[in-house]
């Protein structure tokens, strides 16, 4: 790969520099001279003082910033940590990408690497079903535990050894990263905090550089908020107030604010993907790839990039950020940052060295370098824009009373041969009676762990558990299943259909956000994805149905969205027979126990966050229980 223009040299990782949440009192000089610049060290990353009394650059930069991250923070989507306060920030990296202090007033961009230090890891490990937020399907976001505790053991043979071996370094590099400063520990004692890595991109307006006085005759006349005003509006304090020429009204909704002390002092900081000029600057070190500090950018061999593209932030994203330049390609921004390839990259990588074309092929991504293995932030691809979302094709379906067997069949084939690539491609292993009991197991505590919660479980809890005893029993007469990479998170809203030729295509392999990178990236059957996507199917149908009824909960429970469902559900199965030659039908107590396993955790992110949605759920629960399911167990 290229590295024209860029230095190739990569400084040494700076200290962490940490930072209480609470207001910062600047000490001694830690702060620099108003409208100082950061101290730029080579390659454009920012020097690091370490926690050192008296503070450097970075004490500087980090203790001005926590005061606006504590409450900008919690209001993204993608923040995983909803629901707990923050109690302070450890800074892992600060690159200027643009200058931050231009004299001409040039908006400059800042890309950190921030840990966020909240509440403990008992607090943390307690949330039964995760933070993530709904997805674009409608169904909920993802599996939590699901898969991570059940499939702890998944890998049993010479593959799945590796695959723990490397497991095991995340781990450790995982650990590591969420380690918080001595300094940190100290002010907080007792057990220690989670921090999750997340990536930040500010774009950074320094203030005018001529204060008080007139500005340039070639330059129209400014009119800036104070500091505390512009910090009001970027926390929903009464209608944003935006400098005119500095921050235009398209930015007023991406506000940070402006931190008061530090090396950015007075400067306008906001959310750069959501300006134009900065989201292009990304597209173009990903064009001309090479190192700049701590990040790398990498382009696909033979890749070549189209330049001048126009972006476009996608509005609908949950756990990461996406922007669209021009309908050539799509860049996601991974948000939770954790040592190691990024599933997402590594599957796509691998489906696209074995000739499969249902997946897009990687074009280029950038990583942020480190003590272990590189942190994958974000990846590009191609944008399929003559595609439309499956979840929304299913339901305009619903909406004209269309057939959509035809195209459940295609999407069973498209994920039949995903999962055959991906078992060429990637270690495979087998699941025999150890890992089988481990599974079922936790999925009973899950079981028990719901019905406590939502009292309209408990009535189908013996059934249920039927449901897993069956498949250990098979377990205990040494039964045994194939084990392998997966996509991990599917449903209808990760499948994309053409509409040039109904062909589908599968994306977003990253699996679950809110679990580790290792769990994300163990072997499992390929059922769980099957039974993600049957359930796809139920809220597909409640859904659709519910549009001209009132909604999912009095849609749930009629006959012709039942059935719509069975249908699609049955093509879906012949489907994947057609292309691989097995029926997953064909084992209907390990797809019981996955189907199951989904749906009770549907219930309970329903009951907590969506009580409307809840019969959705349930209405599969009852089909899953069978005839004989109320009990009091």
């Amino acid at each position: 790969m290229s590295d024209s223009s860029m230095s190739r040299g990569s400084p040494p990782t700076p200290s962490p520099a940490t930072a209480s949440a609470a207001p910062p009192r600047p000490t001694g000089s830690a702060a620099g001279p108003r409208g100082a610049g950061p101290r730029t060290g080579g390659a454009g990353q920012v020097t690091a003082a370490g926690p050192a009394a008296g503070g450097g650059a970075d004490d500087g930069l980090l203790a001005s910033l926590a005061p606006l991250l504590t409450e900008w923070l919690p209001r993204q989507r993608w923040f995983a940590g909803k629901g707990r306060p923050i109690s302070g920030f450890t800074l892992v990296s600060a690159t200027e990408l643009l200058p931050c202090t231009a004299r001409d007033g040039a908006a400059g961009l800042l890309h950190l690497l921030v840990r966020a230090h909240q509440g403990s890891y008992a607090d943390a490990e307690g949330d039964v079903e995760g933070d993530a937020g709904d997805e674009a399907d409608g169904a909920p976001g993802g599996d939590a535990g699901a898969g991570a505790d059940a499939d702890a053991d998944a890998g049993d043979g010479s593959a799945g050894r590796v695959d723990r071996a490397t497991a095991g370094a995340e781990r450790a590099e995982r650990e590591a990263l969420a380690k918080p400063s001595s300094a940190s520990r100290a002010r907080r004692p007792g057990a220690p905090e989670p921090a999750d890595c997340y990536q930040l991109l500010l774009g950074v307006l320094p203030p005018n550089p001529h204060g008080a006085g007139p500005p340039p005759a070639n330059r129209a006349a400014r009119t800036e908020p104070g500091p505390a005003a512009a910090h009001a509006a970027a926390n929903g304090a009464g209608e944003p107030v935006v400098a005119r020429e500095a921050a235009p009204p398209r930015l007023a909704h991406a506000l940070i604010g402006r931190p008061a002390t530090g090396p950015l002092a007075g400067a306008l900081l906001y959310e750069a993907l959501a300006d134009p000029r900065q989201a292009a600057l990304l597209l173009e070190r990903l064009r001309l790839p090479g190192t700049l500090g701590p990040l790398r950018f990498r382009r696909a061999p033979g890749a070549a990039i189209e330049a001048d593209l126009t972006p476009r932030p996608l509005a609908a994203e949950q756990s990461n950020s996406s922007v669209v330049y021009g309908d050539a390609y799509i860049l996601k921004v991974f948000r939770r940052i954790a040592p190691g390839i990024n599933p997402d990259l590594e599957v796509a990588l691998a489906l696209t060295r074995t000739g499969c074309r249902r997946v897009p092929p990687p074009t280029a991504w950038f990583e942020a370098a480190g003590a272990g293995a590189p942190a994958t932030l974000g990846l590009l691809q191609p944008y399929l824009a003559d595609c439309a979302d499956g979840w929304q094709y299913a339901l305009d379906q619903l909406a004209r009373g269309a057939d959509f067997t035809a195209a459940a069949h295609a999407l069973g084939q498209a994920t039949a041969e995903v999962h055959l690539a991906l078992a060429r491609s990637l270690p495979t292993a087998e699941i025999g009676p150890p890992q089988i009991e481990h599974l079922t197991a936790a999925m009973s505590r899950r079981l028990d762990a719901a019905a406590g919660a939502v009292p309209a479980l408990r009535p189908f809890r013996r059934a249920l558990r039927g449901a897993y005893a069956d498949l250990a029993a098979l377990g205990d007469s040494g039964r045994a299943w194939p084990a392998q990479r997966i996509h991990g998170d599917l449903h209808l809203g990760q499948a994309l259909r053409s509409t040039r030729d109904g062909r589908w295509s599968l994306i977003d392999f990253e699996g679950e956000p809110a679990s580790p990178l290792a769990e994300r990236r163990r072997l499992q059957p390929v059922v769980r994805d099957i039974a993600g996507m049957l359930r796809s199917f139920d809220y597909a149908a409640a859904v659709g149905a519910g549009g001209a009824h009132g909604g999912p909960q009095s849609a749930a429970g009629s006959r012709e969205p039942r059935e719509w469902a069975r249908r699609s559900r049955a093509a879906y199965c012949a489907g994947y027979a057609a292309a691989c030659g097995h029926d997953p039908r064909a084992e209907p107590e390990l797809l019981r126990a996955y189907e199951t396993d989904k749906a009770v955790y549907e219930v309970l992110y329903e009951a907590r966050h969506r009580p409307d949605w809840l019969p959705v759920p349930l209405s599969a629960i009852r089909r899953l229980a069978g005839p004989a399911a109320r009990d009091t167990a």
